[in-house]
Order: C-alpha cells, then structure tokens, then sequence
C-alpha cells in the first residue's frame, strides 16, 4: 500500500501530545517559528543521536531563547487541600448519614440507601481534601483528615461494608483521633465485625467496651441487640485470578512460558515463536510491566497506584489530584514516584501531554536510584523497535522539546537533589536523563500496551459488558509478540499484570502473534494495513491480508480442511459429496473427508456447550469447552471459519472475566 506520510505525521504526533488544546502544542509552534526550515532541516534534522538533539535544544542559538522562556516558568501546578472545603463536606456526611436513620441492617428502603450514598460521596470529598495532621491547625484542631474518617466509617458500617470501615477507624487513628480510650470505638468495630459476617470478633469488641471507664450498660444492651438483628451482606465473590504459566517460566523471557522462545530475523527483528507442544489455552505470558500509569480521565474512578476501581478513596497528604484504594498504595506512591510527581500532576495533564509521556517519566521516578533509571531507560531503547531511521526532523523535535519539558519537571521536582542553580541548563547526569527521555518516547510510541478492565453489571457477566480502556504500560517481554490482523493468543489483564493465553495450537517455530489494533472482523484490508503503516510503521503480511480475508458479517459458514495426507499441508474445500473421495490437487492422492466432517460436527457442538455455560455465567466450564472445541478445529480444518472465529472472541471474554472487572458506579 502506498505511504500516507500525512496520516503517519498525524499518529505519531498524538503519540506525544493528546490534546491540541494543551501548552505544548504551542511550545512546539513556537519554537518551529523561531527556528525555521533552514535550520531543522540543514542542521537539527542531520543530527545522528538522541544526546546531539537534546543538547541542541538547550545551546543552540536558534532554538535555545523559546525553550528556555518556556521551560523556566514551569512551577507546581497541583490541586491543594482545603480543611475548611473537607470540614464542610463532613458536616454535609454527617447531616445524611443522621437523615438515613439508626441502624438496621440490610432490607433498608431505597431511599434511605440513597441518602447513604449520598452521604459516602460528601465523605469521599472530604477525606480527599483534608490535610495531613496539624497542616491546619485553625480548622478542627489539625484533625480533618482523621475526622473525615470516622465520619466515613459510620457510614460503611450502614451501608454494610464492614471491612472498609474497619480500616478507617485504623486510618482517623494514625491521623491524630484518641479513639482507643473510647466506648463508641469499640462499638462501631463490632457493628463492623457484624455486617462483615464476624459475630466472635464483633462480641469480643463489645465485652472490650463493657470494662471501659464511663461505659453505659444500658447502651451497651441496645447495642448487642442491634448487632444480633444485623443480616451480614454477602461477601463478594471476585472472579480475578493470577494464572500459571504453561510449563513455568521461561529462563530467558521474564514472565514467559518455557513454550515460548524469542528468535530473530533480519525482515521482522525479534519476535516470540512456539516450542514444541504449544496447545490452545496455556497461558504464554503473565508480565509486570516496566511502567504503567493511569490515564487522567480515571484518575477520579480507579486507584492510581494498582488501577483498582475506588469505593473508599484514600488520598495523597500533600495534594488532592489522585486518589489510591488503600493506604498501603498511597504508601507505595509517595515513597516513590508520587513524590515527583506530585506537585506538577495539573501542570502536566495541562500541557497536552500523551499518556506515553508520563510512562517514560515515571521510568524514572519509579526507579530506586537515578542510575537504576538510567540502566533501564537505556536498555528499553537498545532492545526495542524505535524506527530511527524513518523519523522526520519534525517529529524528533517535538519528541526532543518534551523530554526537555519533562527533565524540567525532574529539575523542579529536586529529582537530582539540590541543584547549584534555578536555571534550565542542564548538568551532565541531567543530559543523560534528558537523552534516555528521549529514547523511550520513541521506543514507547510502537511498544506500548493499552490496560483495560471489564465492566460487568449486576445481572449478569458477559450481556452487558464492556471493555473500559484505563491505563497504559510497557512491558518488556510482551513487546517482543508480534502482530497479526486475527492473532492466535487472547490479552487481558489481571491488575496491572499482562496475560496472553494462546487461542489455537502452534506448530513448533509458528509465530505467536497479538493484534496492535485493526482487525480484519471489523476493518478491511486497506484500512487496516493504512492503519499500521501509518501507527507502526509496517505493513502487513499476516493470512488474513494474504487472502484478504473478509468482514466478519460477510463471511459464510464454509471451512477448509487439511488434508489426509501424511506431510501434505495442502487445504481441501468442503466436499459436494461426503460419500465420494476428494483428490488433493498437492499429494495427488484421493482423500476421505467424513472423519474431518464428523469431527467438525462435534466441535460445532463443542461451541455450543460452550456458549450454554456462558449464558449460565459458567465461566470456567466455558473455557474449557472452547479450548477443546478449538484444540479439535485447527487440527482438521483452517481459518476463516465463523464459528471458530466466533468461539475465539467467546473464549477471549471469558478469560476476560477471570482478570480485572468491576462493576458500574453505584451497583
């Protein structure tokens, strides 16, 4: 197909800015202004390194004056706390929470549900924009934060979410509450004891509360007689599930099945192909990525340390942006990256920047040690496909003013400790940093992997479901697997943990491929091949463009099957007479059919079965089905097939449901 050098201008450039609407893309204006097409041409578009670029930009008397003017006035641009703002919504909580009645357990009416959610949402907001313990100590005497716990806690208890409550009681306690020394305390842990299906604990806790000093035996009586009446909820049976790797892990691949191996040839470079004995279902990859983070968009609905969906946010101390699920993630975050990243979150979501973009900044901040970042920057670009060669001076520009605009952040954030001066002009360990930026917003824009999660509803698995892309990651191994426009494994996500199960057998050496986007059920062939071309910079060569195979609504029910033969690879139409032999026109030798076709009747039942046990939301028992169903087919017979393609996208679902899901808002 020919080169649509427009179209491929286009998708590289929303690779590194996702809004036009952001600063950066007047930056890179500007900058393109003042330094003219004589210059990126003649001078910045000849430059044969990363390093040479970089530095170009901050000493070149072209461009240096625009990226200086810019890059100086970066400062911190974060969403703040607010005692006053997290004290109102408290009162707020508080008020719902007393307009909901006294506890009675669960078979509570609508109304008064709803009046508790919209109790839990005022909590939410004040726990997210209370400071830490004495940041202001005019408002509840530096107590917000720990204030807006308990209140959130007496809440969960009515709602009948016993554990999270729990942990707020523990949480007001680390932020300054002396709520050891008081009865109610032990009360509300057994009211959580009791909703959690826990009566020993919750009594224990009550018999804790009879031996304290001021203790009121009569409200202890009332309140054991509430507990006795209290039906615990349902504990919540989660279906996500981190799977074995067939065989073990791989001792070259990290996270890689031992049915796996990494080859390389010259006209596809490295790329992941099977052992012997690779069979439909086993699991090939179960990887961590190198880097992942969470799309802006959901930084309001999901944790941002482990992607999980919040009910109970749980907030930075230091600005009130993000959110994480549990006080062990926000730990993680801010020891870590969150601690760079935090003051500058606005400033660059702002800015326009891709969500690859941040990947390639929390490379560092991620790291344990600036040389730890380095190594590993500098390894992703020596090992992974980055298309140097096809770059124009245009895109290594804006590619080379973001990693300036991102080392700026570095800079700002004390990244590299206390610098000798404000100034941008970088050091030579900043130059270092500055160039490995550079190479993982080239290595980032053909490597990386969109995160996803599956949204189910209350009634049933997979009607209704959809698939919520949340977050994106690089990951090592899996950036080896190639693509094809129908692939042979299935990807979902278990956390932030990428999988890919096979979806047919492999012959010893055959590719193992995934799909990078367009696939030939819903796009046509010159859509998808301009697609990759114009995202990837390749052009396809998969089967499906080989016999340009047809949209899934206009493909018929016909199948081809190999044939008979010993070591003939030839494939047979379906036969017009099962009773007659067919001559394969390759081996020149009459073959019998009806063994292919009988088999093929029972793998149709197969998928069937399979979509039964799906309907009665029998996850497990329909994998299985689909993985015989389909272990039979590519044995005897080829795609396209309908029904086969239709049972891999099933089993696809299905292994979906086994990872991450959750539950629309509100259910």
């Amino acid at each position: 197909m020919e080169f649509d050098a427009t179209y491929h201008e286009i998708c590289s450039t929303q690779t590194v800015q996702s809004e036009k609407r952001g600063f950066f893309n007047e930056f890179c204006v500007d900058v393109r202004d003042a330094c003219g097409d004589k210059w990126l041409r003649n001078y910045f578009g000849k430059l044969k390194s990363n390093a040479a670029r970089v530095l170009s930009i901050f000493s070149d008397r072209e461009v240096c004056d625009p990226v200086l003017g810019v890059l100086e006035h970066v400062q911190p641009v974060f969403k703040q706390k607010d005692a006053l703002f997290s004290a109102q919504r408290r009162a707020q909580a508080d008020k719902l929470y007393l307009m909901s009645g006294s506890p009675s357990g669960s078979g509570e009416p609508e109304e008064i549900r709803e009046l508790l959610q919209q109790a839990l949402m005022a909590a939410n907001l004040a726990v997210m924009r209370a400071p830490d313990r004495n940041a202001d100590p005019v408002i509840d005497d530096g107590l917000t934060l720990a204030l807006a716990y308990r209140s959130r806690a007496s809440i969960l208890i009515r709602l009948g979410e016993g554990e999270a409550a729990l942990n707020d009681l523990k949480l007001a306690i680390n932020f300054g509450l002396e709520l050891k020394s008081s009865v109610e305390y032990y009360l509300k842990m057994a009211q959580a004891y009791a909703v959690m299906g826990e009566p020993a604990r919750a009594e224990i806790s009550l018999k804790i509360a009879e031996k304290m000093p001021g203790c009121d035996s009569t409200h202890i009586a009332l309140c054991r007689k509430e507990i006795a009446a209290v039906k615990p909820k349902p504990k919540e049976v989660t279906s996500e599930q981190v799977p074995q790797l067939a065989h073990g892990e791989s001792a070259e691949l990290i996270g890689a099945s031992k049915v796996v191996r990494l080859v390389e040839t010259k006209e596809k470079g490295r790329f992941v192909v099977a052992n012997e004995g690779l069979r439909t279902g086993d699991v090939l990859l179960c990887e961590e990525p190198v880097a992942a983070c969470l799309e802006p968009t959901y930084f309001g609905t999901h944790c941002h340390h482990c992607f999980k969906r919040l009910r109970t946010p749980v907030s930075c101390l230091h600005c009130s942006g993000i959110a994480f699920c549990s006080a062990q993630c926000m730990g993680e975050a801010c020891s870590s990256y969150h601690r760079f990243e935090c003051e500058y979150m606005d400033l660059m979501i702002g800015s326009g920047m891709s969500i690859l973009c941040f990947i390639a900044l929390r490379v560092f901040t991620q790291a344990s040690s600036l040389e730890q970042g380095l190594a590993t920057a500098n390894l992703l670009f020596e090992h992974l496909c980055s298309h140097e060669e096809e770059r124009q001076p245009e895109d290594y520009l804006r590619r080379t003013l973001m990693s300036g605009f991102l080392l700026r952040i570095l800079q700002k954030s004390l990244y590299f400790g206390r610098r000798k001066t404000e100034g941008v002009n970088p050091t030579a360990v900043e130059l270092q940093v500055a160039t490995a930026l550079l190479g993982l917003l080239q290595v980032l824009q053909y490597n990386a992997h969109q995160i996803y999660q599956t949204q189910v509803t209350e009634e049933h698995r997979f009607d209704g479901s959809k698939t919520v892309y949340l977050a994106a990651g690089l990951y090592g191994t899996g950036s080896y697997f190639n693509h094809e426009c129908w692939p042979s494994t299935a990807c979902h996500f278990v956390g932030k943990k990428l999988v890919l199960t096979a979806t047919k057998p492999h012959r010893a050496n055959e590719s193992v491929a995934v799909n990078y986007g367009p696939i030939f059920i819903k796009n046509n062939l010159k859509e998808r091949q301009r697609a990759l071309r114009g995202r990837y910079s390749f052009s396809c060569n998969c089967m499906a463009c080989q016999e340009n195979w047809p949209l899934l609504q206009k493909l018929d029910k016909q199948v081809r099957f190999w044939c008979t033969s010993a070591n003939c690879s030839n494939l047979l139409k379906f036969p017009k007479d099962l009773a007659k032999d067919v001559r394969c026109p390759r081996c020149r030798k009459n073959i019998s059919l009806k063994e292919s076709v009988a088999k093929l009747i029972k793998i149709e039942e197969l998928y069937r079965e399979a979509a039964r046990a799906m309907e009665a939301q029998k996850t497990g028992e329909a994998i299985e089905l689909f993985k015989e169903g389909l272990e039979m087919f590519f044995y005897v017979a080829a795609l396209p097939h309908k029904d086969t393609i239709v049972a891999q996208q099933s089993l696809h679902k299905c292994l979906s449901d086994t990872g991450t899901t959750f539950k629309k808002e509100g259910k």
